[in-house]
């Protein structure tokens, strides 16, 4: 029998831990089973290194593209649900200590004991923490069972590592229907840093551009009329109505260009608009930016970087706005600006950024400086479409 002492110890720091016994310690057998499940709310950047994975079956490989998606929700500050979204991790071990302010859990592991499933969220966890990247009040959860008897173990982590999380096959399904966007953006420093098959370890994927161009399809019948606001909530979606009519998506092609350009520009531009307009300091904006202490954000269409972002339930109503300036000419099947060129595209943005700063910060106070919940408001997304059409027609007037 081991000891304590000859046991490897894993300290977890959880300020929500629960205990209960499994319903098999009721079942009538020669030997019976003690089994007990702790489960435990542990802050992504608390988690610890070097967790034994001996008993997961597989090699954890986390630069495709669907643990991206993973380490994404767990970055995004924006979103801090990332322990209801991911299944977290599941551990065997002999026994658990837990203190007297039930605040640090010490579990002991056997020589067959460590992380059962969960071992890519968990490497995902550390690479995270090694880039400074872990928002301070995103949690990941454990679920440590003590009891499991050494013949079960084997079967019981097949059966965890089960159901792996595959990408939405109509990527697959789609290949060709994408080519027109190589084709625009072929020559581009950037063309090679989007990804249109599963697990390319890309900056970008296909269904990022989709949600984007999305916004500016105003010709889509499922898409006249209202906010497109899932360009924010549901990529399938989004690649859904791509599938739909995907001649409408392909009318985008002249300004496609300038539609990339422009999803960086309001990253990096309307923050220092709002701060030079009104003596702000938009970095300060909870729930707005995005703000690293170290490292920088890379903002590959415009190829430049900045310590600071949009988050994207702020980025994408703002944004999504600017489809007031597309149109479709009489006699064209392509869109093109309302404006004379992207130039002044460019220049109209940078007229309003700071009233669309303010208002995106106002609706982020209203919600408890909770960026995801901004990102659904129907409200905010028709307010910021109205600023970008009352300064189009004071424009018009101006010009006159």
């Amino acid at each position: 029998m081991n000891t304590s002492s000859s046991l490897e110890k894993v300290i977890l720091k959880s300020g929500v831990s629960r205990r209960f016994p499994d319903p098999l310690n009721n079942s009538v057998e020669t030997e019976p089973y003690n089994i007990e499940h702790h489960i435990l709310l542990v802050k992504a950047h608390d988690v610890p290194s070097g967790i034994s994975l001996r008993p997961n079956p597989r090699a954890q490989r986390i630069d495709v593209g669907i643990y991206k998606d993973i380490q994404a929700s767990l970055e995004d500050a924006g979103d801090l649900t990332f322990h209801l979204k991911n299944k977290g991790i599941t551990m065997f071990a002999q026994k658990i200590e837990v203190s007297e302010d039930k605040k640090v859990v010490t579990a002991f592991l056997g020589p067959n004991d460590g992380i059962a499933d969960g071992g890519h969220t968990y490497e995902i966890v550390l690479d995270s923490q090694r880039h400074n990247h872990c928002p301070a009040n995103q949690y990941v959860k454990f679920e440590i069972v003590t009891g499991i008897p050494e013949r079960n173990k084997v079967d019981i982590v097949g059966g965890l590592n089960t159901a792996v999380q595959v990408q939405d096959a109509s990527l697959e399904n789609l290949q060709g229907a994408f080519e027109w966007i190589k084709k625009a953006l072929e020559g581009m420093p950037y063309a090679g840093k989007i990804g249109y098959k599963q697990n390319e370890n890309k900056d970008f994927d296909i269904r990022d551009v989709i949600s984007f161009l999305v916004l500016f399809n105003v010709e889509h019948p499922s898409l006249k009329g209202r906010s497109p606001k899932e360009a924010y909530t549901s990529k399938s979606a989004c690649l859904n109505l791509y599938k739909d009519k995907p001649e409408t998506f392909e009318m985008l092609k002249p300004i496609l260009k300038d539609i990339l350009y422009l999803h960086d520009y309001i990253h990096i531009h309307s923050g220092k608009i709002y701060n030079k307009e009104t003596g702000g300091k938009s970095g300060l904006m909870k729930g707005v930016f995005d703000v690293r202490e170290r490292g920088k954000f890379k903002f590959i269409f415009m190829d430049e970087e900045s310590d600071r972002r949009l988050f994207d339930g702020t980025l994408f109503p703002i944004f999504g706005a600017m489809r007031y300036l597309v149109e479709v000419k009489p006699g064209k099947r392509t869109y093109s600006w309302k404006l004379n060129s992207f130039e002044d595209v460019k220049r109209f943005f940078d007229g309003i950024a700071a009233d669309m700063i303010t208002t995106t910060y106002n609706t982020s106070v209203n919600y408890g400086r909770k960026p995801n919940a901004v990102g659904k408001d129907d409200n905010h997304w028709n307010n910021l479409y109205k600023t970008v059409a009352l300064h189009f027609f004071e424009s018009a007037l101006l010009s006159k």
